[in-house]
């Protein structure tokens, strides 16, 4: 086989190899390392087959990291092919992001010149995966800041730029790296320069505290309760009984020992209307008779369509899920697609996206409350930690079966306490349950696929980091100014820095 007609097939399989860079193998050298060789092979390309690189790309990254997407779809659909279909549709979808990437760093820097690897390219990338986030609803999955998220370095860079000013450093890194292959003799200097940074964030001490914010009032202790309720029998009515006790038992030792017990999202498998029906009267009445507060993932009626929300028992007060998961919660152009659903056996009842991202007060503090899927996106969960000490994230992981999407979920919260300086609780249905600090460490977690209680103490925060104030704004900033500095070089001339 010629080499030109191996390159597709290999850059799959790179593609393919970046996600060990990502939890749960955590083999994070490999991330420059996987994007050095896709720039290298971009070089000189046309846009047309810089696309087609990049897309292979994407297939092997996406087609390897986001597989566990068929679990999602065969437990909601129970079609195996459907799922099948709906997972390998996704890839070639997302694929199209890494093809796109390349394929205007091609057409706009020429393939050619040192800045087409330093500052071309890596500014295309991290401004195509803001894209992936922001288009289409958004699926932020498998940002390549992420696979960093456990470094002394995201102490640092994620409080100030968020996951993507991570993904930058990488791509400038792999660039370098790049441009050292490419470039014979001459580009050694840079894949040493490459190297030498790769190996000062290696080296690089944690910052002591977490950046920008400061421990505000005393601590609370906290117990998140993992149900490990199947999905197939949570939904049955003759189940909702048994599913209630066993949350109540779980939680009853911790009524008068803690500050807040949490649920599960739609631990409750059940509509809230008024709080005046059981399971929800009797679970009410328990919590204003404690001093603990009890959040509960339960599903809310509203003044239009059900919301998925988190609920203080207590007070009635709720927090609605505001980004819904599509197909799963909607179902995006209804009148369209809805009818083809049904064709196909698959009954979507849309929920209703809420509101206003207000915190739910707890024992002087206040805690924000993503639901779920809502933890992918930076920009909406720092909204939620400008107003709280704390963040509470439930979640039904259910949804991602035994696969590596479970830690992929539990990562992409460990980023979001960094981005924000707050604590984050996440309570989940079947794992991974955890209590991680601001500085994004695990503090304590719990096995996954058992029932169980988490219980642990956290000291809520207070003050805004740069993320919260600015969200991604800088970092995409300066991702567009390095393009438009390869750019004009390119379109200049001035090729140099070899």
């Amino acid at each position: 086989m010629r080499p030109r007609a191996c390159r597709l097939p290999l850059t799959v399989a790179v593609g393919g190899m970046a996600v060990t860079a990502f939890a749960p193998m955590s083999w994070r050298v490999l991330a420059p390392l996987a994007l050095a060789v896709l720039f290298a092979n971009t070089r000189s390309a046309s846009p047309k087959a810089a696309f087609g690189i990049g897309y292979a790309f994407g297939l092997g990254l996406f087609g390897f990291g986001v597989a566990w997407v068929h679990v999602a779809v065969e437990i909601f659909g129970g079609n195996t092919v459907l799922a099948w279909l709906a997972a390998a549709g996704l890839v070639l979808v997302l694929a199209v992001f890494p093809g796109m990437a390349m394929a205007v760093a091609a057409r706009v820097s020429g393939g050619r010149g040192a800045l087409h690897h330093l500052a071309v390219l890596p500014g295309c990338w991290v401004i195509c995966e803001w894209l992936r986030g922001r288009l289409l609803s958004g699926f932020p999955w498998l940002q390549f800041g992420y696979s960093q998220t456990a470094t002394a370095l995201a102490g640092w860079i994620a409080p100030v730029a968020g996951v993507l000013g991570l993904s930058l450093f990488v791509a400038l890194v792999a660039g370098a790296l790049a441009h050292g292959l490419r470039s014979g003799n001459g580009g050694r200097r840079w894949a040493l320069a490459a190297g030498a940074l790769w190996l000062a964030a290696w080296v690089l001490p944690a910052p002591s505290e977490p950046l920008a914010t400061q421990a505000a009032g005393d601590a609370l202790a906290v117990a998140l309760v993992q149900g490990d309720v199947a999905q197939a029998r949570k939904w049955r009515p003759q189940a909702r009984q048994a599913i209630v006790a066993r949350y109540r038992r779980l939680s009853a030792p911790y009524w008068g020992r803690a500050d807040l017990i949490v649920w599960p999202e739609t631990a409750i498998p059940a509509v809230y209307v008024d709080g005046r029906r059981e399971p929800y009267a009797a679970l009410r009445a328990q919590a204003q008779a404690s001093p603990a507060r009890l959040f509960a993932g339960t599903l809310r009626a509203a003044d239009v369509g059900i919301r998925n929300s988190v609920i203080d028992l207590g007070s009635g007060r709720a927090s609605d899920k505001r980004h819904l998961v599509p197909f799963g919660e909607y179902v995006p152009a209804g009148a369209l697609l809805r009818p083809l659903l049904a064709w196909l056996g698959v009954a979507v009842n849309d929920l209703g996206p809420g509101g206003g991202a207000a915190p739910l007060p707890v024992a002087g503090t206040a805690a924000g409350a993503p639901v779920c899927y809502e933890m992918a996106f930076a920009g909406e969960v720092a909204e939620r930690a400008a107003q709280a000490g704390l963040l509470v994230n439930v979640s039904d992981d259910v949804w991602f079966g035994r696969t590596i999407g479970l830690w992929q979920n539990r990562e992409m919260a460990r980023m979001r306490a960094l981005e924000t300086g707050r604590p984050v609780l996440r309570a989940t249905n079947t794992g991974l349950t955890a209590v991680i600090g601001a500085d994004g460490r695990l503090q304590a977690t719990l096995a996954p696929f058992v029932p169980g209680v988490l219980a642990a103490t956290v000291v809520p925060r207070t003050g805004l980091t740069p993320f919260v104030r600015w969200a991604s704004r800088p970092v995409l900033v300066v991702a567009a100014l390095i393009v438009a500095i390869g750019v004009i070089a390119s379109r200049t001339g001035r090729r140099g820095l070899r």
